[in-house]
């Protein structure tokens, strides 16, 4: 494939639907890519994602990351320093208001502090949540059940998602618009992202381009979900995968194959 001149110095990816498959498989030619970037400093090279940081980890230290990454969609964790750079968290106001709307529509909550993820579940979402993969084939223990996550979660809660596999999230997605104010809010297929107002992967991508030095300007972002429309309109470059909903589309410079077809490993390829 042709390299352009993009100048790019950092690339930002999502993991699930970007950088792994539907499968949860990785793609040998996207790993070759990605530690080609990373051995060789072509450009710098880092995840932003919203899976909780019990997820991101294993896959951070698979890649021996150099460069912090955000995870559960807006806080920031450093792998060479074990830290969280930084997690903001949900008001008490709004995180009852939430547990009150799961109640009232009987389905689960699930939260993330900036160490864990808390899940207040039905017994049969509870077994779908439990044997999650980072990746196909590796499990780590990331994730605890909890009876209330108002009383049993520890620490403060940085993300909350109303969880519904059902026809009928809309319904709930209409009465969380009209009942939870001042808080960064998006409907996925099978949950209602929150977090606090203005804290998503746009406004980590900005403290992290702050942070390292690296312009936006020179930041391509890659993702293939509704909660990576932030981080695509934050960077410099944005590069929607052809399995993104046309919301997201509109928002890229460049749509490529999907994850299946190898098609951030073909972006690598194109400006680095």
């Amino acid at each position: 494939m042709h390299r352009y001149d993009y100048d790019i110095k950092l690339i930002v990816s999502d993991i699930d639907g970007t950088l792994l498959t539907s499968e949860n498989d990785l793609h040998p030619s996207t790993e070759e890519q990605i530690r080609v970037v990373i051995n060789e400093k072509r450009c710098g090279f880092t995840f932003s994602t919203g899976r909780p940081l019990s997820m991101t980890l294993p896959m951070a230290v698979y890649f021996d990351l150099k460069i912090p990454f955000i995870y559960s969609n807006g806080a920031i964790y450093d792998l060479k320093d074990n830290s969280v750079i930084s997690a903001s968290p949900i008001k008490s106001i709004q995180i009852e208001k939430a547990i009150k709307i799961a109640r009232k529509f009987g389905v689960g909550i699930i939260t993330h502090t900036d160490t864990g993820m808390f899940c207040q579940v039905s017994d049969e979402d509870w077994e779908t949540i439990a044997s999650m993969e980072w990746m196909r084939g590796k499990k780590v223990d990331h994730v605890r059940r909890v009876k209330d996550v108002k009383s049993e979660v520890p620490g403060k809660i940085i993300r909350l998602d109303i969880f519904a596999e059902v026809d009928w999230l809309n319904v709930i997605w209409q009465e969380v618009n009209k009942s939870i104010q001042d808080a960064y809010v998006v409907k996925m297929k099978r949950s209602i992202e929150i977090s606090s107002d203005g804290i998503h992967k746009g406004s980590a991508l900005r403290k992290l381009s702050q942070l390292l030095g690296v312009p936006l300007e020179h930041i391509m972002a890659v993702g293939d979900s509704l909660n990576d429309i932030p981080l695509l309109q934050a960077a410099g470059y944005g590069v929607a995968m052809g399995t993104a909903p046309d919301a997201l589309k509109e928002e890229a410079d460049l749509i490529v194959p999907s994850a299946n077809e190898n098609g951030l490993a073909k972006v690598i390829e194109l400006v680095c």
